[in-house]
């Protein structure tokens, strides 16, 4: 019984990664709202990406330390294949490197 009890108690305590809106977003910190509030959490990226999430973007956000941190956006729907990478700015550009080794710039043929 307390074994059971104890083991329940831990598992409540235990955090897990979740779903969030992004409310603000100032350089590396962000504001979203997901089981709670989260304010200027940080965000997680390779070394040499940065980011500014826009207001309004869904993200994951991980445990670290006593509070989180954001990993990224959930990604929206796109025609990519599998393999394929696409750099974008909510502004519409985007940079394409497609699996025959053709890069597109705005939807048009480079190099």
């Amino acid at each position: 019984m307390w074994l059971t009890k104890n083991l329940e108690e831990q598992t409540r305590r235990q955090r897990s990664a979740e779903n969030a809106r992004v409310t603000a977003s100032s350089g590396a910190h962000i504001d979203a709202n997901g089981s709670k509030p989260h304010a200027a959490q940080p965000c997680v990226a390779p070394y040499g990406f940065a980011y500014a999430m826009p207001g309004g973007s869904r993200c994951v956000l991980i445990p670290l330390g006593e509070g989180c941190a954001s990993i990224g956006v959930i990604v929206p729907e796109n025609n990519l294949e599998p393999g394929e990478v696409m750099l974008y700015s909510s502004g519409g550009a985007t940079i394409v490197l497609k699996n025959s080794g053709e890069v597109l710039i705005n939807g048009k043929a480079v190099g």
